[in-house]
C-alpha cells in the first residue's frame, strides 16, 4: 500500500476539553488499553454489540 492511503476513512473524535482528552488517555493507560480500542469498545456496548463495557481504572480517591 503507497504511504499515506489508508484502508479506512478517518473519524476524528474531539473531546470537549484537553483536559478531558489527558485523562482519558491516562485511564486507558491505567488499564492496558487505548484510546481506539476504548472508544470501539464503548461503541459496540452503545449499538448492542456487547453487553461488555470497557474497563475503567478505580476511581481516585
Amino acid at each position: 500500500m503507497p504511504a499515506g492511503v489508508h484502508k479506512k476513512t478517518a473519524k476524528t473524535y474531539r473531546p470537549d476539553t484537553t483536559e478531558l482528552y489527558e485523562r482519558a488517555k491516562t485511564a486507558v493507560a491505567e488499564v492496558g488499553s487505548d484510546m481506539n480500542a476504548h472508544i470501539n469498545a464503548f461503541l459496540r456496548w452503545l449499538t448492542h454489540e456487547t453487553d461488555e463495557l470497557p474497563a475503567r481504572p478505580a476511581k481516585p480517591e
